[in-house]
């Protein structure tokens, strides 16, 4: 059963009503345990796979698996956090659908992982559509930050990085999922139209991310670009919070 919590989490506006694209995530005054258990079973899942720790059974082997897998170090819990929320994001709120929850793959628990941060896909009558997504988490967003993400998306022409599509169609082949595989493998040979392409910015932060995103509506883009900013009260405490059950900085 999916994992729901962004609609018991969060409160979404549309700052501008000229631009919908333009989306700003507000934390509700009352978050329940449940929320906060979601999104570390989420956090979770991403890192490590819920269905690999149940294979493993055993408390101890599983617990040691899970340290070794989710990151100590503070910059890479916060840059992995808001690659796991965009994800999320973007599962729950709209009508992509992220194939594979590429964190698990990380050779390292503490390095980042290159490529996109995202890639995600919707099926449409003739063919399909695409969504590349870049994520940025800081305490104090800066537009700086943003002028970033927004630069990452326009590499390779603003398509996604052929690297990430052939490693999303491995890591598809490899579960078994072989018809959303092909699907990727079709696109990779050249049969995604240029203007099936969309683009996302997700920032995750303390402080109001409006006018860093709002200045990048529809600004020197052939392609739509959504802007999301998802804003927490204390962004440190909810990164350690988060991870805080996950024996991450245990040994």
């Amino acid at each position: 059963m999916p994992n729901i919590f962004f609609d018991d989490w969060m409160d979404s506006q549309t700052p501008d009503p000229k631009a919908s694209e333009l989306v700003v995530l507000r934390e509700k005054q009352s978050v329940g345990a449940a929320v906060t258990a979601a999104i570390r079973q989420a956090a979770t899942d991403h890192l490590v796979g819920l269905e690999i720790l149940k294979r493993i059974k055993a408390y101890p082997e599983a617990e040691a698996f899970l340290r070794n897998k989710v990151p100590s170090d503070k910059k890479v819990m916060s840059g992995d956090l808001g690659e796991i929320l965009a994800s999320e994001y973007i599962d729950q709120c709209t009508a992509y659908v992220v194939p594979v929850k590429r964190l698990r793959w990380k050779d390292d628990r503490n390095t980042t992982m290159r490529g996109n941060d995202v890639l995600a896909y919707e099926r449409i009558k003739g063919g399909c559509r695409l969504l590349k997504a870049e994520s940025k988490s800081r305490k104090s967003l800066q537009a700086s930050v943003v002028g970033e993400a927004v630069e990452g998306l326009t590499k390779h022409r603003g398509r996604p990085n052929p690297s990430s599509m052939a490693f999303i169609s491995a890591r598809l082949r490899e579960i078994g999922d072989d018809k959303t595989a092909k699907l990727f493998e079709e696109l990779q040979s050249g049969k995604l139209k240029p203007d099936s392409i969309e683009h996302l910015v997700f920032t995750f932060s303390e402080n109001d991310p409006t006018e860093h995103l709002r200045a990048h509506i529809g600004k020197s883009s052939s392609r739509r670009r959504h802007l999301v900013g998802c804003r927490v009260a204390d962004h440190q405490k909810f990164i350690k919070r988060t991870f805080a059950n996950l024996n991450a900085t245990k040994r």
